[in-house]
């Protein structure tokens, strides 16, 4: 045991604590038995979507899909990309396996449509062992057709459910060792915003920019970093460009150009920070410092009314009648969600959203103030507390003005 540790603590630039992983695992079994489900199966498809697979595991989805099967009483079974038996399991490697009962790898890949059943067999057959009456899926939203499809097939006779809400409810609030691995994100996205204020100035391509930031982002420990830059002059239409995919905006930042940054990376252990800020080459218009001032006090509105016990839904009608008192529309994507190990969790800040907020949910803000003349959007994640949301980390949230730079 104590071996086991040392390795894998050793080879991971961050693990989380034994004491986090078994507080879920029991809390979610507990919720199982109550509804008497036998086992959960989750998947994760990609590296940065599909947190409910590293939420179990505290291992990182890869290129390929990987799945979980977490029974009521007996340690997990992981399925994933590799060799098949009789050659020794891969993947994930036997040191960094917490909780795992069985390691399983079959050479499917997702693009190939004759392997499509191969790792739902295996998942059917972990399962079938126990004679299951009902079995719970979780997050469908990341799981693929394929391994849906044919787990129904296999499990022709079992009830299968979207036992998704009953995880969500553990995991939407965070423990205190969550939350410090969302303040580093917040640490890191500190440091970036220093990088963004320098590397913005004319004759630069936002390309630059991005990878400028991402490079101190790595070189920080980030695990996946995403920045989007929207920039152009007022009144016109704006250029954009992500550090993903390979789009690339060949006009350079000029005098005069406002720059929209979104930066949304995750820190060592997967844990995510939102941060948005405008800033301004050479000096900032009257009309967007009026809509920056608007989005900053329906921010603060979203904030003081995010409080334990009512759903979002009352804080974004009273953004939004906040908004319409200053000549803007309502919000009309989303002023806000959860954030963990996925950038985006429940609870959504939507009228649809259910869910109750509670002490310790962790929340990215993201209002937006549209003006007859401009638009202003700002973004910081944020931890409900007893009397509404309170900033993640105080000094990033207070360093929220429209910026101006030569």
């Amino acid at each position: 045991m104590v071996e086991a540790i040392l390795s894998r603590e050793d080879q991971r630039r961050y693990s989380l604590s034994q004491h986090e992983l078994e507080r879920r695992w029991k809390a979610v079994r507990e919720r199982m038995a109550a509804k008497g489900i036998s086992h959960l199966v989750v998947q994760s498809q990609q590296r940065f979507v599909g947190g409910y697979f590293r939420w179990f595991t505290d291992l990182p989805g890869n290129n390929y899909h990987i799945t979980a099967v977490f029974p009521l009483d007996e340690d997990m079974t992981i399925i994933g990309h590799g060799a098949p038996a009789p050659a020794a399991p891969a993947t994930p490697p036997e040191w960094a396996a917490r909780g795992v009962k069985a390691r399983i790898n079959t050479p499917a890949f997702p693009n190939v449509w004759w392997e499509d059943d191969w790792d739902a067999e295996k998942a059917v057959e972990v399962i079938k062992r126990r004679k299951p009456a009902t079995v719970g899926l979780v997050g469908l939203g990341n799981m693929s057709a394929a391994l849906y499809e044919n787990l129904k097939k296999g499990l022709q006779g079992v009830n299968v459910v979207n036992a998704t809400d009953l995880v969500d409810e553990v995991r939407m609030v965070k423990s205190e060792e969550e939350i410090k691995l969302h303040r580093d994100a917040a640490y890191l996205h500190e440091m970036s915003l220093g990088v963004a204020k320098k590397a913005i100035r004319p004759g630069r391509t936002v390309g630059e920019v991005a990878e400028e930031i991402r490079h101190a982002q790595v070189l920080a420990g980030s695990e996946e970093q995403q920045i989007n830059i929207a920039f152009g002059q007022p009144g016109s239409a704006h250029y954009s460009q992500s550090s993903w995919g390979n789009t690339v905006v060949r006009r350079t930042l000029r005098e005069g150009d406002i720059v929209n940054i979104l930066i949304e990376s995750s820190a060592a252990g997967g844990y995510w920070y939102d941060l948005r800020r405008f800033i301004c080459i050479g000096s900032a218009p009257p009309e967007q410092q009026e809509a920056h001032a608007i989005v900053k006090e329906a921010r603060n509105i979203l904030a003081a009314n995010l409080k334990p016990g009512v759903v979002p839904g009352v804080a974004l009608e009273a953004s939004d009648a906040f908004l319409k008192s200053k000549g803007c529309p309502p919000e009309a994507r989303v002023a806000g969600h959860g954030q963990g190990l996925d950038l985006v969790e429940r609870p959504v800040v939507r009228p649809e959203e259910t869910a109750k907020l509670q002490a310790g949910m962790v929340i990215s803000l993201h209002p937006t103030a549209k003006t007859k003349y401009a638009a202003a959007c700002i973004a910081d994640t944020y931890v409900i507390g007893n009397s509404g949301a309170v900033p993640m980390y105080r000094n990033l949230f207070d360093d929220n003005d429209l910026i101006v730079v030569s």
